[in-house]
Protein backbone atom coordinates (compact mmCIF):
# COMPACT_ATOMS: atom_id res chain seq x y z
CA UNK A 1 0.00 0.00 0.00
CA UNK A 2 2.89 2.33 0.83
CA UNK A 3 4.55 1.67 -2.52
CA UNK A 4 1.21 2.17 -4.29
CA UNK A 5 0.83 5.64 -2.72
CA UNK A 6 4.40 6.50 -3.73
CA UNK A 7 3.68 5.41 -7.31
CA UNK A 8 0.50 7.54 -7.39
CA UNK A 9 2.44 10.49 -5.96
CA UNK A 10 5.13 10.04 -8.60
CA UNK A 11 2.46 9.95 -11.32
CA UNK A 12 1.02 13.22 -10.01
CA UNK A 13 4.29 15.10 -9.56
CA UNK A 14 6.24 13.62 -12.47
CA UNK A 15 8.96 12.14 -10.25
CA UNK A 16 10.71 8.95 -11.37
CA UNK A 17 9.76 6.07 -9.08
CA UNK A 18 12.86 4.03 -9.96
CA UNK A 19 15.11 6.88 -8.82
CA UNK A 20 12.98 7.51 -5.72
CA UNK A 21 13.39 3.87 -4.55
CA UNK A 22 17.09 4.39 -3.93
CA UNK A 23 16.56 7.73 -2.15
CA UNK A 24 16.25 8.38 1.57
CA UNK A 25 13.08 8.94 3.57
CA UNK A 26 13.59 12.73 3.29
CA UNK A 27 12.89 12.59 -0.46
CA UNK A 28 9.80 10.49 0.11
CA UNK A 29 8.47 12.95 2.69
CA UNK A 30 9.05 15.80 0.27
CA UNK A 31 7.22 13.88 -2.45
CA UNK A 32 4.26 13.27 -0.11
CA UNK A 33 4.17 16.98 0.73
CA UNK A 34 4.05 17.95 -2.95
CA UNK A 35 1.44 15.31 -3.79
CA UNK A 36 -0.79 16.34 -0.86
CA UNK A 37 -0.73 19.96 -2.04
CA UNK A 38 -1.47 18.84 -5.61
CA UNK A 39 -4.44 16.72 -4.56
CA UNK A 40 -6.00 19.67 -2.72
CA UNK A 41 -5.50 21.97 -5.72
CA UNK A 42 -6.77 19.54 -8.37
CA UNK A 43 -9.84 18.63 -6.30
CA UNK A 44 -10.79 22.29 -5.99
CA UNK A 45 -10.16 23.06 -9.67
CA UNK A 46 -11.94 19.91 -10.77
CA UNK A 47 -14.98 21.09 -8.79
CA UNK A 48 -14.69 24.61 -10.25
CA UNK A 49 -14.47 23.24 -13.80
CA UNK A 50 -17.49 20.98 -13.27
CA UNK A 51 -19.63 23.74 -11.73
CA UNK A 52 -18.68 26.24 -14.44
CA UNK A 53 -19.50 23.82 -17.27
CA UNK A 54 -22.79 22.84 -15.62
CA UNK A 55 -24.03 26.35 -14.80
CA UNK A 56 -22.82 28.45 -17.72
CA UNK A 57 -21.92 26.11 -20.61
CA UNK A 58 -24.91 23.88 -19.69
CA UNK A 59 -23.20 20.62 -20.63
CA UNK A 60 -24.52 17.19 -19.59
CA UNK A 61 -22.83 15.49 -16.63
CA UNK A 62 -20.30 13.67 -18.81
CA UNK A 63 -19.40 16.92 -20.57
CA UNK A 64 -18.93 18.62 -17.20
CA UNK A 65 -16.74 15.70 -16.10
CA UNK A 66 -14.55 16.14 -19.21
CA UNK A 67 -14.17 19.85 -18.45
CA UNK A 68 -13.23 19.00 -14.85
CA UNK A 69 -10.61 16.53 -16.09
CA UNK A 70 -9.22 19.13 -18.48
CA UNK A 71 -8.90 21.63 -15.61
CA UNK A 72 -7.14 19.02 -13.47
CA UNK A 73 -4.65 18.25 -16.25
CA UNK A 74 -3.94 21.95 -16.83
CA UNK A 75 -3.33 22.59 -13.12
CA UNK A 76 -1.09 19.51 -12.86
CA UNK A 77 1.04 20.65 -15.79
CA UNK A 78 1.40 24.13 -14.30
CA UNK A 79 2.44 22.79 -10.89
CA UNK A 80 4.90 20.35 -12.43
CA UNK A 81 6.81 23.29 -13.88
CA UNK A 82 7.69 24.18 -10.30
CA UNK A 83 8.05 20.72 -8.78
CA UNK A 84 10.33 19.36 -11.52
CA UNK A 85 12.63 22.38 -11.54
CA UNK A 86 15.95 21.53 -9.92
CA UNK A 87 17.79 24.45 -8.31
CA UNK A 88 16.82 28.13 -8.32
CA UNK A 89 13.34 28.85 -9.73
CA UNK A 90 14.37 32.27 -11.11
CA UNK A 91 11.84 33.95 -13.39
CA UNK A 92 9.62 30.86 -13.20
CA UNK A 93 8.77 31.82 -9.61
CA UNK A 94 7.53 35.31 -10.62
CA UNK A 95 5.60 33.91 -13.57
CA UNK A 96 3.95 31.27 -11.36
CA UNK A 97 2.94 33.98 -8.86
CA UNK A 98 1.26 35.91 -11.68
CA UNK A 99 -0.63 32.79 -12.80
CA UNK A 100 -1.60 32.14 -9.16
CA UNK A 101 -3.18 35.60 -8.84
CA UNK A 102 -5.13 35.15 -12.09
CA UNK A 103 -6.31 31.67 -11.10
CA UNK A 104 -7.26 32.90 -7.63
CA UNK A 105 -9.38 35.69 -9.12
CA UNK A 106 -11.14 33.28 -11.51
CA UNK A 107 -11.61 30.56 -8.91
CA UNK A 108 -12.92 32.84 -6.18
CA UNK A 109 -15.29 34.52 -8.67
CA UNK A 110 -16.81 31.19 -9.75
CA UNK A 111 -17.08 29.85 -6.20
CA UNK A 112 -18.59 33.16 -5.02
CA UNK A 113 -21.26 32.87 -7.67
CA UNK A 114 -22.23 29.50 -6.24
CA UNK A 115 -22.08 30.60 -2.60
CA UNK A 116 -23.95 33.88 -3.18
CA UNK A 117 -26.48 32.24 -5.51
CA UNK A 118 -29.58 33.53 -3.67
CA UNK A 119 -28.10 37.01 -3.26
CA UNK A 120 -27.21 37.05 -6.95
CA UNK A 121 -30.79 36.14 -7.87
CA UNK A 122 -32.02 39.15 -5.88
CA UNK A 123 -29.41 41.42 -7.44
CA UNK A 124 -30.30 40.10 -10.90
CA UNK A 125 -33.84 41.42 -10.43
CA UNK A 126 -32.40 44.92 -10.01
CA UNK A 127 -30.07 44.50 -13.00
CA UNK A 128 -32.87 43.15 -15.21
CA UNK A 129 -35.09 46.07 -14.18
CA UNK A 130 -32.38 48.52 -15.27
CA UNK A 131 -31.87 46.75 -18.60
CA UNK A 132 -35.62 46.64 -19.23
CA UNK A 133 -35.79 50.38 -18.58
CA UNK A 134 -32.94 50.94 -21.06
CA UNK A 135 -34.07 48.54 -23.82
CA UNK A 136 -37.87 48.82 -23.66
CA UNK A 137 -38.20 52.29 -25.31
CA UNK A 138 -36.25 51.13 -28.37
CA UNK A 139 -38.32 47.95 -28.71
CA UNK A 140 -41.57 49.90 -28.33
CA UNK A 141 -40.35 52.41 -30.93
CA UNK A 142 -39.83 49.61 -33.48
CA UNK A 143 -43.32 48.23 -32.77
CA UNK A 144 -44.82 51.72 -33.01
CA UNK A 145 -43.23 52.21 -36.45
CA UNK A 146 -44.54 48.87 -37.65
CA UNK A 147 -47.97 49.62 -36.17
CA UNK A 148 -48.03 53.01 -37.96
CA UNK A 149 -47.11 51.52 -41.34
CA UNK A 150 -49.85 48.90 -41.12
CA UNK A 151 -52.39 51.49 -39.95
CA UNK A 152 -51.55 53.73 -42.92
CA UNK A 153 -52.03 50.83 -45.32
CA UNK A 154 -55.39 50.01 -43.74
CA UNK A 155 -56.54 53.62 -43.98
CA UNK A 156 -55.42 53.78 -47.62
CA UNK A 157 -57.26 50.58 -48.54
CA UNK A 158 -60.41 51.68 -46.70
CA UNK A 159 -60.34 55.02 -48.53
CA UNK A 160 -59.86 53.21 -51.82
CA UNK A 161 -62.78 50.88 -51.07
CA UNK A 162 -64.98 53.85 -50.19
CA UNK A 163 -64.35 55.34 -53.65
CA UNK A 164 -64.96 51.95 -55.29
CA UNK A 165 -68.25 51.49 -53.37
CA UNK A 166 -69.48 54.87 -54.61
CA UNK A 167 -68.64 53.98 -58.18
CA UNK A 168 -70.26 50.56 -57.90
CA UNK A 169 -73.36 52.13 -56.31
CA UNK A 170 -73.77 54.40 -59.31
CA UNK A 171 -72.84 51.80 -61.89
CA UNK A 172 -73.66 48.32 -60.61
CA UNK A 173 -73.43 47.06 -64.18
CA UNK A 174 -71.60 48.33 -67.23
CA UNK A 175 -72.76 48.16 -70.85
CA UNK A 176 -70.31 46.61 -73.25
CA UNK A 177 -71.15 47.10 -76.96
CA UNK A 178 -70.78 44.13 -79.22
CA UNK A 179 -71.67 42.97 -82.74
CA UNK A 180 -72.18 39.73 -84.56
CA UNK A 181 -71.87 38.98 -88.27
CA UNK A 182 -74.24 36.36 -89.69
CA UNK A 183 -73.88 34.91 -93.21
CA UNK A 184 -77.13 34.72 -95.24
CA UNK A 185 -77.85 33.11 -98.64
CA UNK A 186 -79.70 35.36 -101.11
CA UNK A 187 -81.02 34.10 -104.45
CA UNK A 188 -80.34 36.32 -107.43
CA UNK A 189 -82.81 37.09 -110.24
CA UNK A 190 -80.92 34.75 -112.55
CA UNK A 191 -81.46 31.92 -110.10
CA UNK A 192 -77.98 31.86 -108.58
CA UNK A 193 -77.34 32.16 -104.84
CA UNK A 194 -74.90 34.53 -103.21
CA UNK A 195 -73.82 34.84 -99.55
CA UNK A 196 -74.50 38.15 -97.84
CA UNK A 197 -73.08 38.98 -94.33
CA UNK A 198 -75.44 40.82 -91.98
CA UNK A 199 -73.98 42.66 -88.99
CA UNK A 200 -76.04 43.04 -85.83
CA UNK A 201 -75.03 45.37 -82.99
CA UNK A 202 -76.01 44.87 -79.34
CA UNK A 203 -75.08 45.79 -75.79
CA UNK A 204 -73.98 43.35 -73.02
CA UNK A 205 -74.62 44.22 -69.37
CA UNK A 206 -71.73 43.01 -67.14
CA UNK A 207 -71.09 43.26 -63.42
CA UNK A 208 -68.86 46.18 -62.60
CA UNK A 209 -65.25 44.75 -62.42
CA UNK A 210 -64.56 47.00 -59.45
CA UNK A 211 -66.49 44.46 -57.36
CA UNK A 212 -63.48 42.13 -57.68
CA UNK A 213 -61.13 44.93 -56.64
CA UNK A 214 -63.26 45.53 -53.55
CA UNK A 215 -63.10 41.83 -52.60
CA UNK A 216 -59.34 41.78 -53.10
CA UNK A 217 -59.01 44.84 -50.89
CA UNK A 218 -61.14 43.17 -48.22
CA UNK A 219 -58.81 40.16 -48.13
CA UNK A 220 -55.79 42.44 -47.80
CA UNK A 221 -57.53 44.46 -45.10
CA UNK A 222 -58.27 41.31 -43.13
CA UNK A 223 -54.57 40.31 -43.22
CA UNK A 224 -53.47 43.80 -42.16
CA UNK A 225 -55.96 43.89 -39.29
CA UNK A 226 -54.68 40.53 -38.02
CA UNK A 227 -51.09 41.85 -38.23
CA UNK A 228 -52.18 45.05 -36.46
CA UNK A 229 -53.77 43.03 -33.67
CA UNK A 230 -50.57 40.98 -33.30
CA UNK A 231 -48.45 44.13 -33.07
CA UNK A 232 -50.81 45.58 -30.49
CA UNK A 233 -50.52 42.42 -28.40
CA UNK A 234 -46.72 42.59 -28.70
CA UNK A 235 -46.83 46.18 -27.45
CA UNK A 236 -48.95 45.11 -24.50
CA UNK A 237 -46.59 42.24 -23.68
CA UNK A 238 -43.33 44.00 -24.64
CA UNK A 239 -42.12 44.54 -21.09
CA UNK A 240 -43.06 41.02 -19.95
CA UNK A 241 -41.44 39.40 -23.01
CA UNK A 242 -38.27 41.49 -22.66
CA UNK A 243 -37.98 40.64 -18.99
CA UNK A 244 -38.45 36.92 -19.72
CA UNK A 245 -35.87 37.11 -22.52
CA UNK A 246 -33.29 38.76 -20.26
CA UNK A 247 -33.95 36.25 -17.46
CA UNK A 248 -33.49 33.34 -19.86
CA UNK A 249 -30.12 34.66 -21.06
CA UNK A 250 -28.31 35.00 -17.77
CA UNK A 251 -24.63 34.35 -18.37
CA UNK A 252 -21.33 34.35 -16.51
CA UNK A 253 -20.60 38.03 -17.15
CA UNK A 254 -24.09 39.09 -16.12
CA UNK A 255 -23.80 37.21 -12.83
CA UNK A 256 -20.24 38.50 -12.39
CA UNK A 257 -21.64 42.01 -12.63
CA UNK A 258 -24.18 41.09 -9.93
CA UNK A 259 -21.52 39.66 -7.63
CA UNK A 260 -19.38 42.78 -8.06
CA UNK A 261 -22.36 44.95 -7.12
CA UNK A 262 -22.90 42.80 -4.02
CA UNK A 263 -19.20 42.86 -3.05
CA UNK A 264 -18.81 46.64 -3.36
CA UNK A 265 -22.18 47.44 -1.77
CA UNK A 266 -21.90 45.11 1.23
CA UNK A 267 -18.87 45.07 3.52
CA UNK A 268 -19.38 41.51 4.75
CA UNK A 269 -19.44 40.24 1.15
CA UNK A 270 -16.21 42.11 0.38
CA UNK A 271 -14.50 40.63 3.45
CA UNK A 272 -15.62 37.12 2.50
CA UNK A 273 -14.42 37.58 -1.10
CA UNK A 274 -11.01 38.82 0.09
CA UNK A 275 -10.67 35.82 2.41
CA UNK A 276 -11.66 33.44 -0.38
CA UNK A 277 -9.21 35.13 -2.77
CA UNK A 278 -6.39 34.86 -0.23
CA UNK A 279 -7.29 31.20 0.32
CA UNK A 280 -7.13 30.42 -3.41
CA UNK A 281 -3.94 32.44 -3.90
CA UNK A 282 -2.33 30.65 -0.94
CA UNK A 283 -3.26 27.26 -2.37
CA UNK A 284 -1.89 28.20 -5.76
CA UNK A 285 1.40 29.42 -4.23
CA UNK A 286 1.67 26.59 -1.73
CA UNK A 287 3.86 24.47 -4.00
CA UNK A 288 5.99 27.48 -4.98
CA UNK A 289 6.78 28.50 -1.39
CA UNK A 290 7.20 24.89 -0.39
CA UNK A 291 9.76 24.47 -3.18
CA UNK A 292 11.49 27.73 -2.24
CA UNK A 293 11.76 26.74 1.44
CA UNK A 294 13.15 23.27 0.81
CA UNK A 295 16.79 22.40 0.41
CA UNK A 296 17.86 19.97 -2.24
CA UNK A 297 16.87 16.46 -1.31
CA UNK A 298 18.84 13.42 -2.42
CA UNK A 299 16.32 12.89 -5.24
CA UNK A 300 17.31 16.26 -6.75
CA UNK A 301 21.00 15.43 -6.16
CA UNK A 302 20.59 12.11 -7.95
CA UNK A 303 18.85 13.83 -10.87
CA UNK A 304 21.74 16.29 -11.17
CA UNK A 305 24.31 13.50 -10.95
CA UNK A 306 22.55 11.54 -13.68
CA UNK A 307 22.43 14.66 -15.82
CA UNK A 308 26.16 15.35 -15.37
CA UNK A 309 27.00 11.70 -16.03
CA UNK A 310 25.11 11.76 -19.32
CA UNK A 311 26.89 14.94 -20.35
CA UNK A 312 30.24 13.29 -19.61
CA UNK A 313 29.27 10.24 -21.65
CA UNK A 314 28.24 12.45 -24.55
CA UNK A 315 31.55 14.33 -24.36
CA UNK A 316 33.48 11.04 -24.46
CA UNK A 317 31.61 9.84 -27.51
Amino acid sequence: MKNLWLKISCALTGWNYDILRVCTEASRKQLKKYSSALIIIIMIWGLIGYLFADRYVRLPWYGCSLVAMAMIIIVLQIERQIILTVGNLGWLKAFRMLIAIVMAVIGSAIIDQMIFKDDIEKEMIVIVDKEVKDLLPNRLSVLEDEFGRNKNQIDSLEQNNLVLYQDVGKNPVIKVPGKTTTPMTVRQADGTDIIVYRTTTFENQLENPKYRQIESNKIQLNKLEIALKTIFEKKEMAETDLRAELNSRKGFLMELRAILDIIFDRTEALIFYVLLFVFFASLELFVVFSKMGDHKCDYDVNIEKMHLKRIEELNKT
